[in-house]
């Protein structure tokens, strides 16, 4: 469903229930066949189960869409690692317009940091990002990601967030970010 969510069936019981999850990404189907299992331990009737996946709402700066008359931001920074920044990209991937992604340091990723970071830069590129611009010291390696694999528009590497600004991006009119 685009930005708007992923649609699936659920079989359990011996029935099928379809389920519309208004997060995006494949990953989410996932998610949702993991909740489904608890919420049948628990005793959770089938139709309990689709109605609290169909209510779900993301937690603060997890996949949150902000809209605007030129474009669509999604906020996924809280706590990100690079499963979570790789499954953001596929969503953006699949997105209309000109595809922007901002992303940052990931922490506490020990000593695979550098190879971490540069490994979201290949999949940034690979996914076919428009503009990738990569703020702070940690994130120069996932620019050189992104610079070593083809597929990425224009890489951008920035030290602060105060260096970005909307000229930066040239959006045309109904693009998305």
């Amino acid at each position: 469903l685009g930005l708007k969510g992923v649609s699936c069936v659920i079989h359990m019981d011996g029935r099928s229930c379809p389920v519309t999850i208004p997060i995006p990404g494949k990953h989410m189907v996932s998610n949702a066949l993991a909740a489904a299992a608890v919420g049948r331990v628990l005793g959770l009737s089938v139709e309990q189960i689709r109605e609290g996946l169909e209510k779900l709402q993301p937690v603060g700066g997890r996949f949150r869409l902000i809209e605007t008359d030129k474009m669509t931001i999604v906020d996924d920074c809280y706590n990100a690692n690079p499963v979570s920044v790789k499954a953001s990209l596929d969503v953006l991937s699949c997105a209309q317009g000109r595809k922007v992604a901002i992303l940052g340091d990931m922490f506490e990723l020990g000593e695979r940091e550098n190879a971490l970071h540069e490994s979201v830069g290949s999949h940034a590129a690979q996914v076919g990002v428009d503009l990738l611009i990569c703020v702070g010291a940690r994130s120069r390696h996932t620019a050189e990601g992104a610079e070593k694999t083809s597929g990425c528009g224009q890489v951008m590497r920035v030290d602060t967030l105060d260096a970005v600004s909307y000229t930066h991006l040239t959006l045309p009119t109904n693009s998305r970010v």
